[in-house]
């Protein structure tokens, strides 16, 4: 079957009435209040103003000379995101009760990574109520520098989000099976344009059902890259999966999006197609798929293995759960072994020093446990060794992917 280790397999839409986004009072969905996720941050700053960086640089705050008296203890607090269309860490910035003299500035940057099923237009920063609603704030888009910024005159949560999305983002499955996708918009809705709430300082927009879909006459063509069929209509469509794992993996899913009768940009779904296991081209051939396989995420090292018919495949890193990770020779580790006859590993021996293959792991998804563990994984020299009389090495190129079940 086809899977999304944190979200549902099969999207539950509220389906589109025609005012852009399925909700007729145009009213906000109340969430739950995040909860701590990270390491708490503090900085003292005075009435000469200053700035603060969350480290990572992903959330700065800007405050002007004369936005406050005495100098003052911030703190920023990473939390779980809440908010519909959420991406990442939210924030809990404090002391609440502090009110601003002048606005100060409030910065978050984006990655290539988070424009994943969306468009750089359609990002957003919002921030919670009382009343439990995110509340979408008239941002300042800068695409060149990759950063969002709005005005604000006190602290509360807030957090960075999607406003239009292609869900689900992520997918992998199985041989021959479909893939349902869904065209979403957590925005009220909007007679003709769609990002005005996002791009309109000093305008706010309480965002709704984060399963609302965008009401199809913003919805384009559909078109896929890659192996498969898709068929789209509206705001949504469906992929079916080739019969076997393609040697272009994944499939590209892309949703035009219009507003105002204009092209405003695409959304991109990426959808792999692979059998439960690790599954391994070795130079360029068909990929073999081992079975018998779970994973294990740690705060340091983590792994999936499979072990089939006496043959075993294991992918191995450091550090993040998530991310890209080069190889090396000590912790970013590929192993295949077949049997007794053949051994594929990530380095290769370069006048007797084990030298790690150009390549690297990608980690994608890890959910809770009895969810699942997506990557790929490809390295440009794997060393093997044959059990021959005498034995025979080389290098070759390996790639692959993952997808097994979290055991911890």
């Amino acid at each position: 079957m086809q899977c999304s280790p944190d979200k549902p397999v099969n999207p539950d839409p509220v389906p589109g009435n025609g005012n852009g986004n399925g909700n007729s009072d145009g009213k906000g969905a109340p969430q739950a209040k995040g909860t701590p996720d990270g390491t708490v941050f503090r900085k003292k700053i005075g009435a000469a103003g200053g700035t603060i960086e969350y480290p990572g640089g992903r959330l700065t705050l800007i405050l002007p000379a004369g936005a406050i008296e005495n100098e003052t203890e911030f703190i920023i607090q990473p939390i779980t995101n809440t908010t519909p269309g959420g991406k990442g860490l939210a924030y809990r910035l404090q002391p609440e009760a502090l009110t601003f003299k002048k606005p100060a500035t409030l910065q978050i940057k984006y990655t290539e990574e988070d424009l994943n099923g969306t468009i750089p237009s359609a990002l957003g920063i919002a921030t919670q109520k009382a009343d439990g609603i995110w509340y979408a704030q008239g941002a300042v888009h800068r695409e060149a520098e990759k950063t969002i910024e709005v005005k604000t005159t006190h602290f509360s949560d807030w957090s960075f989000f999607e406003a239009i999305s292609l869900e689900p983002h992520l997918s992998v499955a199985d041989l021959g099976q479909q893939v349902t996708l869904a065209v979403k918009y957590v925005l009220p809705g909007s007679d003709d344009d769609l990002l005005v709430p996002l791009t309109k300082e000093g305008q706010e927009a309480a965002l709704v059902d984060p399963k609302t879909l965008l009401d199809p006459k913003f919805v384009g063509e559909w078109t896929l890259q890659g192996s498969g069929t898709l068929a789209g209509t509206g705001n949504t469509g469906k992929y079916t999966a080739p019969a076997k794992i393609p040697a272009v993996n994944p499939a590209l899913a892309i949703v035009n999006i219009k507003s105002k009768g204009k092209a405003v940009g695409m959304v991109m779904a990426r959808i792999f197609t692979a059998p439960e296991g690790i599954s391994v081209s070795i130079a360029g051939g068909d990929y073999t798929t081992y079975g018998n396989a779970g994973g294990h995420i740690t705060t340091g090292e983590s792994f999936v293995m499979a072990d089939q018919n006496g043959t075993t495949a294991s992918v191995k890193w450091n550090g993040k759960s998530t991310g890209k990770f080069a190889w090396n020779a000590t912790n970013i580790l590929f192993l295949l072994n077949i049997g007794t006859s053949k051994t594929y590993a990530q380095v290769y021996n370069a006048g007797g020093e084990a030298v790690p293959s150009p390549g690297e792991v990608e980690v994608m998804e890890t959910g809770n446990v009895g969810g699942w563990i997506i990557g790929t994984f490809q390295l440009q020299k794997s060393g093997y060794f044959i059990f021959t009389t005498p034995p025979t090495t080389g290098t070759t190129t390996v790639k692959g992917l993952f997808k097994v079940k979290r055991l911890n």
